[in-house]
């Protein structure tokens, strides 16, 4: 019973942590955000939001999910062998993106529709770079409980970002939004990067060629399955942002960024803390053959009354919120978001425990069952277009699809669960 309530203080405790550091680095954003939509248009918000889908795209494949190991590995020896062949291949694929776009530059230019800003392409190698030893020192953090570290990164990855993009803003330098967010990156980096060299770099001497590549076929499912599904969840918000920057315009993607970029506070403040300190717990619990149903239920429970006052006051305030703080051009970002609230609603409800599969060693199906819907939603969106309706006839539709995925995937992890603990 000591035991039991020690692991939930301390559960408790690192979720807090999280919290306050995320809810500081987003309160950064809230405040920064009624300046930068005055002195950024709607189309500036289009193109940083179709680069950061292209980014984001390239990010799955960045380290070959193999930081995702750090934390399940039982030893610090094979820990910082993961650590080591997550960065290799992150320098890899870096050389590896800068010689496809110095190739294929104008070609991505004309397809993506963006020839006068086709310069944006050569920042895609850098992002890359940054976004495998983010992932890669993030994990080692979780896994050795810097929770506070991990907390102080992402306050100054805020704001760090947040001071470029308001200089550059200012500046008029064109693509500062992207500049701004690559500067935040390497400032979280560097947090992350010395913690790790003040209490781990003792570890380095044990990085060996041989351990390398057998935790490399040891978690061969990670790039082989783990890869795909994330490299499909991500390409269907890159193709989904591509299709309504081609179909409806940049203007129309940036009142839609925003309305994303809203909703998603309350995801990166609650949910991904939850996310990262349950992925550990679960972890540990499932290497000690214990029980994890009741953990899992109460998390989903708490997030669930949590989220009622959030999204609830956000389904009647959001036009009028959106229209009083980012501007009168800004009101139809917040009809946006009035439409597609159930679906963060969803999200913010399976994020959390969108690792458990992987803990299980269910990502297979998890990957089957996800692949519907990451390929329905941007044919929907296509369709829709085809079909003649307006974005908000179908961000109502995709949002409803994915309402249904989302709320079946959820009594799903709960019956794997509930499945594993029958056989213990």
């Amino acid at each position: 019973m000591i035991n039991r309530l020690r692991f939930k203080s301390e559960i408790t405790k690192n979720i807090l942590t999280l919290i306050t550091g995320t809810l500081v680095a987003q309160s950064v954003t809230i405040v920064i955000s009624p300046i930068l939509t005055r002195i950024y248009t709607p189309e500036d918000f289009g193109i940083f939001s179709l680069y950061l889908g292209i980014a984001g795209f390239l990010s799955v494949i960045a380290t070959g999910r193999y930081e995702m190991a750090i934390v399940l590995s039982k030893s610090d020896k094979d820990a910082i062998n993961i650590l080591a062949l997550s960065v290799f291949i992150a320098l890899f694929l870096t050389f590896l993106t800068i010689v496809v776009v110095s190739v294929f530059k104008d070609y991505i230019a004309v397809l993506l529709s963006i020839k006068e800003l086709d310069w944006v392409l050569y920042l895609l190698p850098i992002s890359l770079l940054l976004a495998g030893l983010h992932q890669s020192f993030g994990y080692w953090s979780n896994r050795k409980k810097y929770f506070k570290n991990i907390a102080n990164s992402r306050i100054f990855q805020s704001i760090g970002a947040g001071a470029v993009q308001l200089g550059f803003g200012y500046g008029v330098v064109l693509g500062g939004m992207i500049f701004g967010s690559m500067a935040g990156r390497m400032i979280s980096i560097v947090v992350l990067v010395k913690k790790f060299f003040l209490y781990d770099r003792q570890l380095l001497k044990k990085i060996e060629k041989k351990n390398i590549i057998k935790q490399m076929k040891k978690h061969k499912d990670l790039p082989t399955i783990n890869s795909l599904h994330v490299l499909s969840d991500t390409a269907k918000t890159s193709l989904s942002t591509v299709f309504i920057s081609l179909f409806f315009g940049n203007t129309v993607l940036g009142l839609y960024a925003l309305s994303f970029r809203v909703l998603q506070l309350p995801l990166s403040v609650i949910g991904s803390s939850f996310g990262q300190v349950l992925y550990q717990k679960l972890s540990i619990a499932y290497d000690n053959d214990e029980h994890m149903y009741g953990m899992v239920k109460s998390i989903l429970i708490k997030l669930f009354l949590v989220s009622l006052p959030i999204f609830g006051a956000l389904h009647f305030l959001a036009p009028e919120l959106f229209m009083f703080i980012f501007g009168e051009e800004w009101r139809v970002a917040g009809e946006y978001t009035t439409i597609l609230l159930p679906y963060l609603a969803i999200s913010f409800l399976s994020s959390p425990v969108s690792h458990i599969p992987i803990i299980l060693g269910r990502q297979k199906t998890f990957f089957y069952i996800n692949m519907i819907r990451n390929i329905g939603e941007p044919i929907l969106i296509y369709l829709g277009y085809k079909f003649g309706l307006i974005i908000e006839d179908i961000l109502f539709i995709v949002t409803w699809f994915s309402v249904i995925f989302g709320s079946y995937l959820l009594f799903w992890i709960l019956f794997i669960i509930k499945k594993y603990e029958r056989s213990l």
